[in-house]
């Protein structure tokens, strides 16, 4: 009947508009996904050479923050792509309560992509 007919059309409609909208939908959420990580990639540029000031186990150490994110998925990564880890608030500096000899081995490392004296550390 014609109404059947009115309904089928109007049904098909509504599903090639559903369709429609849940492509353009994909399509959305690619192209953020696609523009967040270009901003992720922009802010590492531009944040990477912020100096970054270390406080760690009562040693200063000062570096920036493109070599602390030199190395994906570390500690420092975690830390400062999470947005948790803050600075003391009086003196600004981020506290790691850990050896001050053994870290300057891994801050040089980070630096230099090479693991330099490790003769006064033993490992057991």
């Amino acid at each position: 009947t014609a109404v059947e007919d009115a309904f089928k059309c109007i049904l098909q409609t509504l599903t090639d508009a559903q369709d429609c909208i849940q492509n353009k939908w994909d399509d959305f959420k690619r192209k953020r996904a696609a523009l967040e990580q270009k901003m992720n990639e922009h802010n590492l540029s531009v944040n990477g050479h912020n100096r970054v000031s270390l406080c760690v186990g009562g040693q200063i150490f000062d570096t920036t923050e493109e070599t602390l994110l030199k190395e994906p998925e570390t500690f420092f990564w975690a830390m400062l792509r999470s947005g948790q880890w803050q600075p003391d608030e009086q003196d600004g500096k981020y506290f790691i309560d850990r050896s001050p000899q053994k870290f300057s081995i891994i801050l040089d490392y980070l630096r230099d992509g090479e693991v330099w004296n490790l003769g006064r550390f033993s490992v057991d």
